[in-house]
């Protein structure tokens, strides 16, 4: 490794220790981009030895790369979503155009081809009461693997919410949840009982990095390798509630992804009903765009 490509790295590490509200996975995330950033730049023949040297044209360089290497367009929108974060902290807005259209970036679709939805899962197999907890709160709540961890239920649970602070979520976006079922007040009153006011339900003799291992061991008792799919489950039990709340007849609309009608089959009011109901679920799956919803009701 070069001197300037080994300043460059350093100047890497120095910005993602400065940045506060992000979570472990997150800065690690922004870490790994940052550094693959200045690995190719190098590898091209530019030769910047400080994050403060970047500038429009090395984004151009990048994109064009990562084009070349076959990257999928949402990985380079992913890419791009933390370049534009970095440009902010560094206080330099012009570095990345705000619209991917203007690098010719394919534009994602977020239309899943089948239901990835986990409803029935036997959690008796899970030998680790934190994490059989962790994984109840998933299916509850719609939390993240990361959030289910994390979170400190005497702190968040504040009379009828569950307050996500920033730092248990992913890119550092807190958010309420309402409680609206006993499920979920049972749920809460368990963890309140088991776990020492102001712990997390990560246990006090292991890290975040050593419990996660250990997670995706427990997992693979109950014969899947991830458990996004309680999520996802969350979002179209929410979706389903929410638009026979919103509804005048209180009669629930069923979502694409479980056989219910596409956008341009829906009457006026249900589309009404349809997107004010994705933007509630939008926020309290911690997403910023509507458009996310469609991974998880199509």
């Amino acid at each position: 490794m070069s001197n300037k490509l080994r300043s460059a790295m350093f100047s890497v590490n120095e910005f993602v220790n400065q940045i506060d509200n992000y979570s472990h996975a997150s800065l690690a995330d922004m870490r790994h981009m940052l550094h693959r950033c200045m690995k190719d730049l190098h590898g091209l023949g530019y030769k910047i030895g400080h994050m403060n040297g970047l500038k429009p044209k090395h984004i151009h360089v990048l994109v064009e790369h990562w084009k070349t290497q076959g990257k999928n367009p949402a990985t380079i929108k992913n890419y791009m979503a933390k370049l534009r974060k970095t440009a902010n902290i560094l206080g330099k807005s012009n570095l990345v155009k705000a619209n991917n259209d203007r690098y010719n970036i394919p534009r994602r679709a977020y239309i899943p081809t089948y239901n990835k939805a986990i409803f029935n899962i036997d959690l008796n197999k899970c030998t680790d009461p934190h994490i059989r907890l962790s994984l109840e709160g998933q299916a509850l709540f719609g939390l993240r693997r990361e959030e289910s961890m994390k979170l400190v239920v005497s702190e968040a649970w504040q009379g009828n919410a569950l307050v996500i602070k920033p730092s248990w979520t992913k890119g550092g976006i807190g958010r309420t949840l309402p409680i609206t079922n006993q499920a979920q007040q049972n749920w809460l009153y368990k963890v309140s009982k088991t776990i020492k006011p102001h712990h997390s339900l990560i246990p006090e003799n292991r890290t975040y990095k050593s419990h996660l291992s250990h997670y995706q061991k427990q997992i693979e008792l109950l014969g899947v390798n991830k458990l996004h799919g309680l999520r996802h489950a969350y979002a179209q039990n929410r979706y389903h509630e929410l638009t026979a709340q919103l509804s005048p007849t209180k009669t629930p609309l069923l979502c694409p992804i479980q056989g219910g009608k596409s956008s341009k089959d829906l009457s006026s009011e249900e589309k009404i009903i349809d997107r004010t109901a994705r933007e509630i679920l939008s926020t309290l799956l911690g997403h910023s765009r509507i458009s996310i919803t469609r991974l998880y009701l199509g």
